[in-house]
């Protein structure tokens, strides 16, 4: 028998659940930083609480659910990050907060999938070495010389123009992961399929060759959506092996991750060309280069820096921002001699100063919320005044003095 527990919230606690002991050994191996399993006076019953993890996980005997404590369209908006909202909606399938998410997720990954694919798999050249009948591109002639009882079929090295390239490994593997969740609804499963037919001659690739992203060209830049979200779903999805048969299937988003990721690219795409985010950028923090740091946004016209920020999706149970979200923002903003910090929030519950000055620095700290509790046009909105600030700061703008200790480079 499986326990399907009812969905619990980003953050939030399950009740009492009696588990068995495989089952609750398998929990509390496939949750890692995922789900928090608490013990209670029995030992036969626990409490599992959800972090800032969202999705599902599956083990033998029991599915927990997690839901984003944001809207599913804008949920899907930070997931599809460049993909606007519609493309979502289907004559059989449109998105509410009361919708699946795993069968949401899998459902988009795939119209991006089939979208792309529609008119064909791009092909590209691949060097291979076969044995041939035919000499057919370069005869291998040391092998030939080492082996020459084979001159039947020499080895020849060429270039294969096929659609087994590692975009559409990518895109393959990516169709497979969604189809080993158990949960999946019969549609969405169909739909899989259906794309996946597409595939045939493609090879079958672990998840992990594609964990790098590929270079956009012009042959496969209507590939990139499709692709950039299922490297996503492929890091989302686990697949865990314990003794025998048991296995843990997963398909969890880190929220945190996420929003950091989605904030990055909305303002570089609302930046370009006069400015440029860099994202996850190694920073010296002190002379002798033994300590690096890593700031979320990095702004740069050119080669200059001009701005340092830090994305926190605080929308825990406390909605606070923690210390260390300024203290990191300050450390950025010193070592790179930069006047003023943005720290971007969302942040439903209890929202922070919107300005703090640094003691005996004069440093500023510019705190902005993006609210992903109302509707997509006015997440936009939040976007384009976001974008707007760091064009005014990048300027110089926005009221701020440059404290002389920056000035003077002291």
């Amino acid at each position: 028998m499986t326990i399907e527990l009812a969905p619990i919230p980003e953050h939030g606690r399950s009740g009492p659940v009696r588990l068995s002991r495989e089952t609750r050994a398998a929990l509390v191996t496939a949750a890692g930083e995922r789900l928090v399993i608490h013990a209670t006076a029995d030992p036969d019953v626990v409490t599992i609480g959800a972090t800032s993890w969202v999705g599902a996980l599956a083990v033998p005997g029991l599915v927990v659910r997690v839901t984003p404590r944001v809207s599913v369209t804008n949920f899907f908006a930070m997931l599809g990050a460049g993909v606007a909202p519609d493309a979502f909606d289907h004559e059989h399938v449109t998105w509410s907060d009361t919708d699946e998410l795993i069968d949401g997720v899998a459902y988009f990954a795939i119209r991006l999938i089939d979208s792309a694919t529609m008119r064909g798999l791009v092909h590209g050249y691949v060097a291979r070495e076969e044995r041939m009948r035919m000499i057919r591109g370069r005869l291998l002639v040391e092998e030939f010389a080492r082996r020459p009882w084979s001159a039947a079929e020499p080895q020849c090295r060429f270039d294969d123009f096929t659609a087994d390239i590692a975009e559409n490994q990518l895109l393959r593997c990516t169709l497979q992961a969604i189809l080993s969740w158990p949960q999946l609804a019969p549609h969405v499963r169909r739909e899989a399929l259906r794309v996946l037919g597409r595939f045939e001659g493609v090879a079958d690739t672990p998840a992990t060759r594609h964990t790098t992203p590929l270079p956009i060209t012009r042959l496969n830049e209507h590939y990139e959506d499709a692709m950039r979200l299922s490297r996503l779903v492929l890091q989302a999805m686990s697949l865990s092996h314990e003794a025998g048969d048991q296995q843990a299937n997963s398909l969890m988003v880190d929220m945190d991750d996420l929003f950091r990721r989605w904030i990055g690219q909305e303002l570089d795409v609302r930046l370009a060309p006069e400015l440029r985010i860099q994202r996850d950028q190694d920073v010296w923090l002190d002379e002798g280069r033994a300590v690096t740091m890593a700031p979320d946004l990095v702004v740069r016209r050119g080669s200059e820096v001009v701005l340092v920020g830090d994305a926190r999706y605080s929308m825990g149970a406390d909605g606070y921002l923690a210390s260390r979200d300024y203290l990191e923002l300050v450390a950025y903003t010193t070592a790179m001699a930069l006047p003023t910090g943005l720290l971007v929030h969302c942040n439903s519950q209890r929202a922070p100063e919107s300005e703090i000055v640094i003691r005996n620095a004069g440093t500023r700290i510019l705190c902005r919320p993006i609210r992903l509790d109302g509707s997509y046009a006015g997440v936009c909105r939040s976007l384009d005044a976001l974008a707007g600030l760091v064009r005014e700061l990048a300027d110089g703008r926005g009221g701020l003095e440059v404290p002389e200790v920056v000035r003077t480079g002291a």
